[in-house]
């Protein structure tokens, strides 16, 4: 383990705590190296407690919600990593405190096996998450969404911790959500309050399907990839530009760099072979970035987040 890490810090954490712990298996690129401990509290009390701890020795915390919006180089992560994977953080309640219309989602809640039950129950709000692989904590701090919607529309409250352990309940109407961003303050997400809307399950259902399908016939969502690479841009009009159609226009489809390669399908979505490098990604990521500013006059952000000791996060807790 890390010597700036203390052999106590997790000591008596009713937790799994793993050192040197790899993470490429938590994301979706499937490529990077290690943190220095990876932590899976079992409880809210735990959580509490470890980040206190990791406050009081000045070390950072990160929180891993799917790894689908992630890419660790081979250098790892510094510090603590937080996986809200254990059954008191993905255990979502229907319908808390007798509204008919509302789901209580923890932080690690998978969105898409939420979408599938809301769809039967015959709810309709999360629709527009069809094919966007994220955790409930991950999705609602970068407001996930797409050509559908985001998950903001949806969201009435949310739950946050800081690093002294203590939550604030933040209402709908002191968050403001846009493009990929919500204002909520750099703190640990709790929990995430839906509001929904009854509609028939059939008709929820093929709404569901087609928006998938949609994704499915224009994405490359079988491969190693995280998604969008980059943000969409600001056009001069003051609408969005599309970063894929820049990159394409750019003549970067197909493009590869070491192990990793710019989709033939979906020129936002960068890839990497199994058995790649994180690094040939944020590499190739950077070759996109000088070509589409070189050829468009255009600078492109990244929106995927990179973890590595080198890269310091742009969001602390």
């Amino acid at each position: 383990m890390n010597a700036t890490i203390p052999t106590t810090l997790a000591q008596g954490l009713d937790a799994i705590v793993q050192t040197n712990a790899p993470l490429a298996a938590h994301t979706w690129f499937g490529v990077g190296g290690s943190a220095d401990m990876l932590v899976q509290p079992k409880s809210e009390d735990a959580l509490r407690e470890l980040v206190r701890r990791c406050f009081m020795e000045n070390l950072p915390v990160r929180v891993l919600g799917s790894g689908a919006n992630l890419l660790v180089l081979e250098e790892g992560v510094p510090g603590v990593v937080v996986k809200l994977d254990q059954p008191a953080f993905t255990q979502w309640t229907l319908r808390p405190d007798g509204d008919a219309n509302s789901v209580l989602a923890p932080a690690g809640v998978d969105v898409l096996k939420l979408l599938n039950t809301c769809v039967r129950e015959g709810l309709d709000g999360i629709c527009q998450m069809a094919g966007i692989p994220a955790s409930m904590g991950g999705a609602t701090r970068m407001n996930a969404g797409g050509k559908y919607g985001c998950i903001g529309d949806a969201i009435q409250a949310v739950a946050t911790m800081n690093n002294r352990g203590a939550i604030t309940v933040h209402p709908r109407n002191a968050i403001q959500f846009s493009y990929r961003h919500s204002s909520l303050p750099q703190e640990l997400i709790l929990w995430t309050l839906l509001q929904f809307t009854p509609d028939n399950p059939d008709t929820l259902r093929t709404k569901m399907l087609e928006i998938y399908k949609y994704k499915k016939n224009s994405q490359p969502l079988a491969e190693n990839s995280a998604g969008c690479l980059f943000r969409n841009p600001i056009a001069q009009d003051g609408t969005r530009a599309s970063a894929g159609r820049l990159i394409d226009l750019a003549g970067l489809k197909g493009f590869t760099h070491g192990s990793a390669f710019v989709s033939a399908e979906h020129a936002n979505f960068v890839c990497v072979h199994k058995n790649g490098r994180a690094n040939d990604v944020l590499e190739l990521a950077r070759i996109i970035q000088d070509r589409v500013r070189d050829s468009q006059g255009v600078q492109i952000e990244m929106e995927v987040a990179v973890w590595g000791r080198s890269f310091e996060p742009k969001e602390k807790m």
